[in-house]
């Protein structure tokens, strides 16, 4: 599986605060009624957009290195 570095899809930013781990959505499509997989839930700090994902991905925190 390959790690991906974080990046908000509407501001590019890479910070981001977990809104929920474990979330189920629920939905009705066509009198269907659904239940997702458990989902994490990401919220950009910059722009407060939220970010789905499912329990394969995996997050990487790399802090830039202080080095002066």
């Amino acid at each position: 599986m390959e790690q991906k570095a974080l990046s908000c899809p509407v501001c590019q930013s890479n910070k981001a605060e977990i809104a929920g781990e474990n979330v189920k959505l629920s939905g009705r499509f066509e009198d269907k009624e659904f239940l997702t997989t458990p989902l994490t839930v990401l919220r950009c700090t910059r722009c407060g957009y939220y970010m789905f994902f499912d329990n394969m991905a995996q997050f990487t925190t790399k802090e830039p290195s202080d080095e002066s």
